[in-house]
């Protein structure tokens, strides 16, 4: 896939309470739980555009109060490793 330059006017940046070292990192993030939370992009996909592992990707989205979809299955490999782990 190619990659996608966003431009953006002085103007519509004027008021944003983000130091402009950390607008792109912040907007990227921004956008990435947006699309993961609108279901357009997989948690993989939003976690490379975001620029962050996994574990710190979730961790925003708990922060920010989007829930992250759980499969049924995903669930049931959870508590068998919770039990597993548990019975150590």
């Amino acid at each position: 896939m190619q990659a996608v330059t966003l431009t953006l006017s002085a103007e519509s940046l004027v008021g944003v309470r983000i130091p402009p070292r950390d607008l792109e990192r912040e907007l990227r993030c921004r956008l990435a739980m947006a699309l993961f939370s609108d279901g357009i992009l997989s948690g993989a996909a939003a976690c490379r555009m975001a620029g962050l592992e996994k574990a710190e990707f979730q961790h925003l989205l708990g922060v920010r109060g989007i829930t992250q979809p759980l499969a049924e299955q995903d669930l049931e490999q959870d508590l068998s490793n919770f039990a597993a782990w548990k019975a150590r």
